[in-house]
């Protein structure tokens, strides 16, 4: 009898003991599970930061070079065309004794010199938004459709939440116009529109674009899944993934498609003192 009971205590301590052991085995594969995720979850972070950063100093470059071509067209090539205008100015005031046809050639080869300084500064500007820099956001939108819509049958219509919409720091303007400019090219070489409305909002947490137009639409999802994406629809991306935005494309049943942006924002940047647009540059270009 006491051997059956001791059989039995030993049965119970050694169930005890497995079932001591299988825990412990248990919790160090949860354990090891969960430090395994926190360590992948952590990879996958840096993994994003580093595309981000990269991505940032793409982009940083990029904007590096269209201000390095902006200086090089108003200091070299600005200069040169204003000493031609000048040198032909002064060419017709020298030039007393001329037929008609000479004087219909002078006319049109100041005529193209003086066309040309105007692309010039048109190109300049578009490479270096200096009026977004000193204004903001909503003149610098409005400047650019201004400059659109002269000369074009094309509607195109800017409704700002506000007429004054407080300064947000580098990055997020100048990424909210570049965006806005992508839009409103890409609507106006390829979706066949009359119309094009651009929309901006901003409140405490979020600023927000939309883009619509009253073409032939697109489907985004067919596009990525073909492939067809252009260096346009990357490019937002790549600028919503650094300020971690969104983009959400819609396209309407009677034709047409819209964009719409949402970009968070600090609230802290509402309240300091605005950011230079580009820190980094050693002038500026006024042309």
């Amino acid at each position: 009898m006491q051997d059956i009971e001791q059989m039995r205590w030993a049965i119970l301590i050694g169930t005890l003991a497995m079932l001591m052991m299988a825990f412990f085995v248990i919790a160090f594969v949860l354990f090891y599970q969960k430090r395994r995720f926190a360590e992948e979850k952590k990879l996958s972070e840096i993994e994003k930061n580093h595309g981000r950063l990269l991505l940032d100093t793409a982009l940083h470059s990029e904007e590096n070079e269209r201000r390095r071509i902006a200086q090089d067209l108003h200091d070299d090539i600005g200069t040169m065309l204003s000493l031609t205008k000048l040198s032909l100015n002064q060419l017709n005031k020298a030039m007393t004794d001329r037929d008609e046809k000479e004087e219909l050639f002078m006319k049109k080869a100041q005529s193209l010199v003086e066309e040309t300084i105007l692309h010039v500064r048109r190109i300049t500007r578009e490479l270096v938004p200096t009026t977004l820099e000193r204004f903001g956001l909503t003149e610098a939108i409005y400047e650019f459709i201004h400059k659109l819509a002269e000369g074009n049958t094309l509607s195109i219509s800017f409704q700002p939440g506000t007429e004054e919409l407080p300064r947000v720091g580098q990055k997020i303007e100048l990424a909210v116009y570049r965006i806005m400019q992508e839009l409103v090219n890409n609507a106006i070489k390829h979706a066949n529109c009359t119309k094009i409305d651009v929309i901006l909002e901003m409140n405490n947490q979020f600023i927000g674009l939309q883009v619509a137009d009253n073409g032939i639409g697109f489907d985004p999802v067919t596009i990525k899944e073909q492939h067809l994406t252009g260096l346009g629809l990357l490019g937002i991306e790549s600028r919503l993934a650094i300020l971690h935005g969104t983009v959400q494309y819609s396209k309407s049943g009677n034709g047409g498609s819209t964009a719409k942006i949402l970009i968070p924002i600090d609230t802290e940047i509402l309240s300091g003192k605005p950011e230079p647009l580009h820190p980094f540059r050693r002038e500026r270009v006024n042309i």
